[in-house]
């Protein structure tokens, strides 16, 4: 059987199922066929495929994809922006993809302490970046009230620095 080959198939399903479905934005899937198809591709591809950092890096991006593309849309609308936003939608995919790829089949201790090590880089890199925005303050966010959020980790850092004098 070639990959082109169609068969068709019939099933039920319930009300609700195909309002999702009807509702389902998937790019350059339209109808609900379309769209079943897509999903079966992608069910397809998740089983079959090796859980490598490039695949779940890639399933991650398009996971987060539609909610970035609204954010951007209604910042263009609104005429605001985000840095905090924008920088949580650059920065997640790499740690959730290192989260579900880079854990070792074979789990020593070494291969933990390194898969701790490249959790906790990406865990500083965005902390880093988030506090970077604190200091300059104005603009970082539609509200930068809302950067007033990172008074206890600040404390806690202040905390830990003292501790470790």
């Amino acid at each position: 059987m070639t990959g082109n080959t169609r068969i068709p198939l019939s099933v039920r399903i319930d009300q609700e199922e195909y309002d999702f479905i009807a509702n389902l934005k998937i790019e350059g899937a339209n109808t609900p066929s379309e769209k079943i198809r897509e999903l079966l591709k992608r069910a397809r591809i998740e089983h079959s495929q090796a859980h490598d950092y490039g695949s779940a890096l890639h399933t991650v991006e398009e996971f987060f994809q539609p909610a970035k593309h609204d954010v951007l849309h209604a910042e263009k609308e609104l005429g605001v922006h985000s840095h905090i936003l924008a920088r949580l939608f650059e920065l997640l995919p790499d740690l959730s993809a290192t989260l579900a790829a880079d854990l070792p089949e074979q789990t020593g201790l070494e291969d933990l302490k390194k898969y701790e090590r490249e959790v906790m880089w990406r865990i500083v890199r965005l902390t880093d970046s988030i506090l970077q925005l604190a200091v300059t303050g104005k603009g970082a966010a539609y509200d930068d009230s809302v950067l007033a959020e990172l008074e206890n980790t600040l404390k806690l850092a202040a905390i830990v620095r003292q501790a470790n004098s």
